[in-house]
Parts: C-alpha cells; sequence; structure tokens
C-alpha cells in the first residue's frame, strides 16, 4: 500500500537537508528520488524522514517557482537577497524609497489617479505625494522644509518616471526593499576585459605566491614573465603580460583564510583563523578539566648577573641553580566548568614526572603554597578528576602518565595535534598569564624572537626560579579568580562565583582518594624489609601490617610513596596479595614534602669546607691515639712487623705436604696377636707378596724347639734368607726367635 504524501513537494524543489542542497527529481513510491547539486549523487529519502525532518524544522522546501523568483531577484541585485547586505547609508536611501513607494499604494487605493507627469517637479500630486511620504517617514524631510532658519537637506526626490519604476520593481519582486538599492556597483563593463592566457598568467602567479617560504609577489611576477609558456596564437591575441597592479589587484581578492593557509602553512593558519567553539563543555566542578604546558617568556636568575662555565654533561645536576639564567616550562591544569585553576608548576623540562607532579598538585591542598608566598584568598579545594583533556605533546602522551590517570579512574581524552581549538580554554589562559603577569617582570622576552628590539632579557633578568612562581601562585589564587570571565558559558561571572554555582546546582565535589594518588601518582621505591620497617630515599617507614608482610625475613618490596605526603605510604611485594600500609617512623619529616625532607637531610650533611677539614683532623688525631694505646699496632718501622704473615705462609706449606704410599715388602712382621708376646716363640714373620697363601700361625700344643743364639748380621726383627735364595722364605722355613727379658726401659 502506497502511503500519502504530506506536504506538498512538487519535482525540482529543493530540500535544503543535512548541510546540503538535495534537488527533487522525480516521486517514487518509496520516497523522493533526489541529486545532490556538490557530488552529484543520486539516491532515495523515504516520506517519513523527509517528513519527519520538516516537522522537526531541520529540513526547507524551495519549490521551482521560489527558485527562478531568488535566481532573479540575485541577478537583479547583484547577489543581494535582504536590506542588511546594503551599507547604512544605501540602507536610508532605500527607507526614504520605499516611503515614497508605499505613499503611491496608499493615494492609489484613495483613488487618486497618479501618472508619471502628475508626479513630475512641476505636477499636480507631487506635493501630495511628498506629503505623504513625510508622513510615513518624518526623518528624511522629503520636502525640504526650513528648520532654525537654515534649509535641511533632504532626501533628493527624482522625477515621476523613476517613481513609477520603484513601484514597479517593488511589486514584481514580491515587496523586497532590497530592489529599491542602487546598482551602480553593477555599472561598466561585464566580459572579462583580459585574455585566456592571461587569466592564466595571473594564476600561475598566484599559485606561486601562495607558498610557505613567503616570496615577495614582485619578484614572482617578474620571473614568472620569463619562464611563462605562451603559444604564438595566444601572442598574436595580446603581446602584454598583465600589469603587476592588476596581479596585486587580484590577490587582494583573495579570501585571508586562503592566503594564510597558503603561506603561513596549515599549523598557523588553523591557529590563527580556525573557527571557534561556542558549546558549554562541562557543568559540574571537577568534571572535565585540560592541561598543558608552556615556554614561558620570560628569563629567570639568581642575580641578574650573566655568567659562563665549562660543564660536564654527565656531572651537571638536574636541578635549578640559583644564578642560572633560563626560561622554565609552566605546566597549568585548569577546570572546564569553572575556569578555575587547580594546579601550577614549573620546572626546566616538560616530561611524564613533572605531569603527576601537576595531578598531585590538583587533588591535594595548597595551603602550602598559600602561606609560603603571601597569598591572601583561599585556592580551590583538591577534588577527584573526571575527564582528562591534553594535546600530543610528549608530557602527556606516554604511558606512565596514562597508567597513573586510568588508575585514579579518570577518562583520558587526547585532542588532535596542532588543533589548539580542542583545548581553547587552557590556551587562552597562558596568553592572559602573559599579559597580566609576564609582561611587566624583568628578564621578559616578548611573544616571538626580535620581538624587543631595544630591550635585552637576559641582562635583565632579576627574578629567581622561586620568585617567579610566588608571583603566578598570587595571580592564580588572589587575582584570576575573582576577575569577571567572558568566556562560553561565563556570562562575566568570575570562576569563583561559577565554581560556587556548581556547588549549588550539582551537588557536592568528589574527594580525593590519599590511597590511589600514592599508588597510581606517587613514586616507586625497590627497598628490602628488616626489622626496623623499610626505607624510601633514607626516611624509615614501619608498621605491624609491613612486618607481617615480611615475616621476620629480608623480603624485596616496593614502596609507593606520595611526595606531597609523607605520613603514609603503601608496600607491595611480588607474590602477596596484600597492600601494606605504612606509617612514617620519624616523626619530624610528618609535615614535610619529600622534596623539603631531602633538602633538610642535605642541609644536615653539608657544612663550611674550613670547619669540615677541622673536624677531620680532630678525628684523625684521636683515632691514631686510641690505635697506639691499644697495643695492636707495633711499630711500623720494626722488621718483625712483617713477619707474620710468612711464617704463616712457610707452616701452611708443612699442612699441604702428603705422605707417600708405602712399598709391597717392608721389614719383618708379627702375627697377629704376637706383637706383645713375651714367650718364647715370637710370630716374626717377613712381608709377603700380594697374592701369596695366608700366613697360619703355629699351634699353641707344639712344643717349642731349643733356643738358639740369633745371628750377629740380623736384626731383631730381620730373618736373613739363604745365600743364593730366589725366593722368599715360606712359613715352614720360619726359624723360631727368642728374646731375653726385658730388664731396662726402652723409653
Amino acid at each position: 500500500m502506497t502511503s500519502q504524501p504530506l506536504y506538498n513537494i512538487p519535482r525540482g524543489s529543493i530540500l535544503q537537508l543535512d548541510g546540503r542542497e538535495l534537488t527533487v527529481s522525480d516521486r517514487e513510491e518509496s520516497g523522493y528520488a533526489v541529486e545532490c547539486k556538490e557530488t552529484g549523487e543520486c539516491f532515495t529519502l523515504s516520506l517519513e524522514r523527509v517528513e519527519t525532518a520538516i516537522r522537526n524544522r531541520d529540513c526547507e522546501v524551495i519549490k521551482p517557482a521560489a527558485v527562478e523568483k531568488r535566481k532573479a531577484l540575485l541577478e537583479y541585485t547583484g547577489g543581494l537577497e535582504c536590506v542588511e547586505q546594503l551599507s547604512e547609508d544605501d540602507q536610508r536611501i532605500v527607507q526614504a524609497r520605499l516611503a515614497l513607494v508605499i505613499a503611491q499604494d496608499e493615494l492609489r487605493a484613495e483613488g487618486v489617479k497618479l501618472t508619471q507627469r502628475s508626479m513630475n517637479k512641476s505636477g499636480t500630486h507631487r506635493r501630495l505625494l511628498l506629503s505623504r511620504a513625510e508622513e510615513i517617514a518624518p526623518g528624511h524631510n522629503f520636502l525640504g522644509t526650513r528648520r532654525g532658519g537654515k534649509l535641511a537637506s533632504g532626501f533628493d526626490v527624482p522625477q515621476g518616471r523613476t517613481l513609477a519604476s520603484y513601484r514597479d520593481v517593488y511589486h514584481r519582486f514580491e515587496q523586497n526593499p532590497v530592489v529599491l538599492a542602487d546598482r551602480d556597483r553593477m555599472k561598466g563593463r561585464r566580459e572579462p576585459r583580459l585574455c585566456e592566457w592571461q587569466e592564466r598568467f595571473i594564476d600561475y602567479v598566484l599559485n606561486r605566491w601562495h607558498d610557505p617560504r613567503q616570496p615577495k609577489l614582485a619578484s614572482v611576477f617578474r620571473l614568472a614573465t620569463k619562464v611563462f609558456h605562451r603559444s604564438p596564437r595566444e601572442m598574436a591575441q595580446e603581446i602584454n603580460f598583465p600589469s603587476i597592479t592588476t596581479v596585486r589587484t587580484r590577490a587582494k581578492a583573495i579570501s585571508d583564510v586562503v592566503a594564510v593557509l597558503g603561506r603561513g602553512g596549515t599549523r598557523h593558519g588553523t591557529n590563527t583563523k580556525g573557527a571557534g567553539s561556542t558549546d558549554v563543555r562541562a557543568l559540574a566542578f571537577g568534571e572535565k578539566f585540560e592541561w598543558d604546558q608552556c615556554l614561558l617568556s620570560i628569563f629567570t636568575s639568581g642575580d641578574g648577573v650573566v655568567r659562563a662555565e665549562v660543564i660536564n654533561p654527565k656531572e651537571a645536576p638536574q636541578e635549578l641553580a640559583d644564578n642560572e639564567i633560563r626560561r622554565c616550562w609552566l605546566h597549568v591544569i585548569l577546570d572546564v566548568a569553572t575556569r578555575e585553576v587547580l594546579g601550577w608548576i614549573i620546572s626546566e623540562t616538560a616530561d611524564a614526572d613533572h605531569s603527576k607532579a601537576l595531578l598531585r598538585m590538583a587533588t591535594r591542598d595548597k595551603t602550602k603554597e598559600k602561606v609560603r608566598y603571601g597569598c591572601k584568598q583561599d585556592p580551590a579545594p583538591p577534588v577527584r578528576l573526571g575527564l582528562a583533556l591534553a594535546d600530543n605533546g610528549t608530557a602527556t602522551r606516554n604511558a606512565e602518565v596514562y597508567a597513573s590517570q586510568l588508575g585514579m579512574g579518570m577518562t583520558v581524552m587526547t585532542a588532535r595535534a596542532y588543533q589548539p581549538m580542542d583545548k581553547q580554554f587552557v590556551e587562552r589562559l597562558f596568553g592572559t598569564t602573559q599579559w597580566d603577569v609576564l609582561n611587566f617582570q624583568p628578564g621578559y622576552t616578548g611573544s616571538r624572537p626580535g620581538e624587543l628590539t631595544g630591550y635585552d632579557p637576559k641582562a635583565s633578568a632579576e627574578l629567581s626560579h622561586d620568585q617567579l612562581y610566588g608571583t603566578i601562585t598570587r595571580y592564580f589564587v588572589d587575582e584570576y579568580p575573582f576577575r569577571p570571565h567572558r568566556g562560553t558559558g561565563m556570562f562575566g561571572a568570575t570562576p569563583r562565583q561559577k565554581r560556587e554555582e556548581a556547588l549549588r546546582r550539582y551537588g557536592p565535589i568528589e574527594a580525593p582518594s590519599q590511597r590511589s594518588r600514592c599508588l597510581h601518582l606517587g613514586e616507586k621505591v625497590q627497598a628490602t624489609t628488616t626489622s626496623e620497617g623499610v626505607r624510601a630515599f633514607n626516611i624509615p617507614f614501619n608498621s605491624t601490617a609491613l612486618q607481617n608482610l615480611a615475616a621476620g625475613t629480608e623480603k624485596e618490596v616496593t614502596v609507593h610513596l606520595d611526595p606531597d605526603d609523607l605520613r603514609e605510604v603503601y608496600v607491595t611485594a611480588e607474590g602477596v596479595k596484600e597492600v601494606a600500609k605504612t606509617r612514617l617512623s620519624m616523626t619530624i619529616f610528618k609535615d614535610q614534602s619529600l622534596e623539603e625532607a631531602i633538602e633538610i637531610m642535605e642541609n644536615a650533611t653539608a657544612s663550611n669546607p674550613s670547619l669540615r677539614v677541622l673536624h677531620e683532623e680532630n678525628l684523625s688525631e684521636a683515632m691514631q691515639r686510641r690505635a697506639t694505646e691499644s697495643g695492636f699496632f707495633p711499630d711500623s718501622r720494626d722488621p718483625l712487623s712483617y713477619q707474620k704473615i710468612e711464617q704463616l705462609r712457610r707452616r701452611a706449606d708443612k699442612l699441604h705436604q702428603v705422605e707417600a704410599r708405602p712399598p709391597a715388602y717392608i721389614g719383618a712382621t708379627a702375627a697377629p696377636g704376637q706383637l706383645m708376646s713375651r714367650g718364647r716363640t715370637s710370630g716374626v714373620v717377613p712381608a709377603r707378596p700380594a697374592g701369596a697363601a695366608p700366613f697360619k700361625p703355629p699351634s699353641p700344643s707344639t712344643p717349642p724347639r731349643a733356643s738358639a743364639p740369633p745371628p750377629q748380621s740380623a736384626g731383631p726383627t730381620d730373618v736373613a734368607p739363604e745365600k743364593g735364595s730366589t725366593s722368599a722364605p715360606g712359613p715352614d722355613d720360619i726359624k723360631t726367635m727368642t728374646f731375653g727379658p726385658i730388664k731396662d726401659s726402652k723409653l
């Protein structure tokens, strides 16, 4: 079943839908067949889609008759559709002519027969017509009456023929007053004055002129005349090139946006000519924030005296020296809903560490900065941050910062490269800070190199880094929150007033988490547990939870420390699920930050060099006296003081000697059990070679033989073999030997 259309949209109508002009080519069963003018694309729009857009006032329908009338109007007026497109003088002329046309209509309606002759200067109806026009528009003085003895300047009323033409044109174009304006701008020659190749030459010069190297137009024109190719036919048409004046006129007619993009580059064109945004990006305090870094246009120094020295990059400290002249980076984080500055720091570089420090400052109390730099008002309170918007700079686009933001529960949003309008609020703050604060300080460098031709910023640098930070702190706390703000959605309210309104309408702010700050925004230190706890940056921490985690052993742990608050840290260990909350055990650091605590320890170890030498002499003298009185150290001039090691070495050599294994044949031995026998028979037998039959001792029942004196050539334990014997004596050849009684001790 075909649905009946609700609105009358004839063929040839133009639908202005979704920012495009669509021409209706036919009415189909499923909808309207349309063609896009810009792309030439043809497709079908359903009835429901078109009618819904018309109801929601998202679609404008221009019928064919209106299209033709508009085309005729633009052709007659030279592209003008309404009176507001004219200048003020032209608008005043149109108002006077419109009064004359209305006066003619009213007189004709009353029965007055107006003709061109009767409306001339000598006509019968002219004064009547001018009097009626004076009543309609009294400010134009159609009659030229005298005022104060002087003839007032009035409108120069033309003759009746021209007045009649005004009325005809006015009604022919459906009573549009713009057709009553003068068309002097359309006078002159309408066809082009230049040849085709001359127009091409102008385009060639202008295209070469739109280059990022920004050449001069005159130089481009002169060189282009030498290289531009013309055919003989083109030279026959016109031998001369267009003049430089004609080229300059065409160059001035080009849009400024096109010129900036062509000669300044896309990045510069976007920054200077890019369209702004009037969208209200956030409503609640802390809902969305923008942050960025900027190299400040000011030199800071300790005393303003320029010094130069040769330094080793490997040994040079990373901290800013008091007398070092340099430009610093300003890191700022800004709340979008209220324009309150949540955090600000200065640093020598733009890196991830300072980005995390900026996030920590936004989520902590800033009373220390208020007291230290003498602020009168209260700074912005700490808040739990929501949506984070930053650019593609290395200080914010890195894994460490992204991990910290996601760990804190933030939503990370990255702006486009070279698109400052994506985070226009914080970008605008840098410009305001420069012109309100830095421009009046010594050492100001200007917006660009070489801007201050008569001022030397380095030689004029007087502010130290801390003084500059104090000046910026007082500006962000005491001045900026109380100034009327004209930004989008502020409507002239101050940032502090906007914050109070946001709290009243959208409720209290979310409180930040100290545990999340330590774990995700703090510093991580690898340490080893002891019975006294754990040390991070040489600062002791201890708790019962930490001792339970260590279980009486030395364990490698990771200490998560908040550099702004040393009272509590969190300790994690590999393989342990619990996160041990540990407290500061050295109470003198309770109210200090990490930087202040390290500075205290450095000051404690640093001293006067001459006083340090005196202390070292006293210490050396006392140690020498104690060593001498102990008697442990002999006189170093005595040779005996150097012989102990040599004696110990000789004793060690003796301990290293190993006894040789005894040979296979040794002296006569005694039988087992007969070594201490005192009987007449002794079991002394010579040794046997390996593998011989086991020795069989004599039976105790065998009567002993008669004793014989021992031979003279043999010892008491030696048995002499017979002369010429080639084998060891066997068991049957053993001679029985006896010893006399022992009368004297052998010992």
